[in-house]
């Protein structure tokens, strides 16, 4: 190139002349200093440990979920222990604009000056409900494995920048060994990713989480703390668990894996609980726990199910989103849609549990619930009978003294709570402790069945309506709910709208136009 200046016009007088020489050699030595004082550390580190010029090698790049980031951390530590000849060494990069240009510019000298070597940043990342891990969010990694070297920058997410994903680019002279460690990083961190084997929340959230993910702890529950009738349960374990320990077995022999469970009853009668106790159970499956808002995020729990399976995702009140197409405006709920066509797509062979959940099956859209494979059982979770709010009510009161009492104490309770849901009878005994504290005001507090019975009347009195129907309690236990309100679903209607629900004697029957 040749850096000799233009020619300067003759009218220019000498002072314009001068000035006109003066530019040109301050440019010519910006030219000249740029390297050394821009990124020529930077191109030095590298050029030293990958042998060449960094500045003419591709660079191979790929985008991560910003949850990945720990996930590549962790990676890459497995990366290094798999050989003994394997190493990764870690500087950072300075600079202002560093986060707002790829490698390949970095390198290049076309950014802007200041940007070389530094400090590296780390950042820490929930790895577990109760632990952190400190990752690296910017930094440069010097990679060997024996005599084939490469570089990989990881660079967090940036949410208030352009590149609001996070990202990995590895450079080598050999671009396949490259494409090699790229690979293998990738499958490393989804094969040891944190999120394996944890139940997560998906949505706007605070405390350890990144992106739409929020730890939460499993739940710990004996089969003795949901009081379900054992036919119901059971039916519910066989579908969910049962499935999961026969997963490999299934599979050999040419049966699908991926299951939809419904659960749908009125409120309070123990869906929830019952979600938490199969979640304590399957230990080792990745959950995903949708509800409310989160339900739009169903397609991005869906991929991650997948990665991770075997893995289960929970969508709690599902009529929200997945009520029956044929009462609104024509191609009025998208999300519906989206959901099916996730639950659609996921194929056959994959570990995945769909468990859906419902207070209102009577609107429920007939696409997602009479096809087999969405939804393949319907299990009815209905008020408790007798024996079961005996039993609630021991659970409810156990530290009150209330197992102690006999099954007589209990009469008069069980009784006046005919019809009501378990929600209910907490109430019950949670008035009554305070009744207790009320008659008793030292000592530790014990209820006994006379206190248990008032409690009961005086939820049921006039002035509690509204609580009662809050609870889950009808005014009349035989009573038929309104027309069109929650529970409302007629025997013909059901029959035609919701075939395969449970019939009359309350056995599940699997979904299909087979099943009438």
């Amino acid at each position: 190139m040749d850096d000799q200046p233009a020619p300067v016009p003759s009218e220019l007088n000498e002072d314009l002349l001068e000035l006109a020489r003066s530019l040109t050699e301050l440019f010519r030595s910006l030219r000249e200093w740029a390297p050394s004082g821009g990124t020529s550390d930077l191109v030095a580190r590298l050029q030293d440990h990958l042998g060449v010029d960094p500045r003419g090698l591709p660079v191979l790049s790929q985008e991560l979920p910003s949850y990945q980031l720990v996930d590549l951390q962790v990676g890459l530590e497995v990366w290094t222990a798999a050989s003994e000849e394997r190493s990764a060494d870690v500087f950072g990069i300075s600079g202002d604009q560093r986060r707002f240009h790829p490698l390949s510019e970095l390198l290049g000298g076309t950014t802007a000056f200041g940007v070389g070597v530094g400090p590296v940043d780390y950042v820490d990342l929930a790895d577990s409900p109760d632990s952190t891990r400190t990752c690296v969010r910017f930094g440069m990694f010097l990679l060997s494995d024996g005599d084939r070297r490469c570089a990989a920058l990881i660079r967090g997410a940036d949410p208030h920048g352009p590149m609001n994903q996070a990202m990995i680019e590895v450079i080598a002279e050999d671009r396949e060994f490259g494409s090699e460690v790229l690979a293998e990083l990738r499958k490393l961190a989804v094969d040891h990713s944190v999120l394996r084997g944890q139940v997560l929340t998906m949505g706007a959230g605070e405390g350890n989480q990144y992106g739409a993910l929020t730890f939460m702890r499993r739940p710990v529950m004996e089969r003795s703390q949901l009081v379900l009738p054992d036919e119901t349960l059971q039916t519910i374990e066989g579908h969910v668990v049962g499935i999961a320990e026969h997963g490999d077995r299934l599979l050999e022999a040419g049966q699908h894996l991926k299951r939809g469970v419904l659960l749908y009853g009125p409120p309070g009668t123990g869906k929830t609980h019952t979600v938490r106790y199969l979640l304590s159970q399957l230990r080792d499956t990745t959950a995903f726990v949708l509800s409310g808002q989160a339900l739009a995020l169903i397609g991005q729990a869906c991929g991650l199910a997948r990665l991770l399976q075997p893995s289960i995702v929970v969508m709690e009140d599902v009529d929200l989103i997945a009520g029956d197409r044929s009462f609104g405006p024509m191609g009025g709920n998208p999300l519906l849609f989206e959901v099916l066509n996730q639950i659609d797509g996921l194929g056959d062979d994959v570990d995945v549990t769909f468990l859906l959940t419902t207070n209102r099956v009577d609107i429920l859209e007939r696409a997602l619930a009479e096809r087999p494979g969405r939804v393949d059982v319907a299990v009815e979770i209905a008020p408790p009978d007798a024996d079961g709010r005996g039993r609630l009510l021991r659970l409810y009161g156990a530290g009150l003294g209330v197992g102690n009492l006999s099954d007589a104490d209990l009469v008069p309770t069980v009784d006046a709570t005919d019809g009501r849901t378990a929600t209910y009878l907490r109430e019950v005994v949670r008035r009554a402790a305070l009744l207790a504290a009320d008659a008793s005001p030292a000592g530790p507090l014990r209820v006994d069945g006379e206190t248990l019975a008032t409690a009961a009347t005086d939820l049921l009195a006039d002035r509690a309506q509204l609580t009662r129907s809050l609870l889950g309690g009808v005014s009349e236990p035989d009573a038929e709910p309104p027309m069109g309100g929650p529970g409302f679903m007629g025997g013909a209607m059901m029959s035609r709208m919701l075939r395969g629900f449970p019939g009359s004697d309350g056995s599940p029957i699997p979904f299909g136009p087979e099943s009438d």
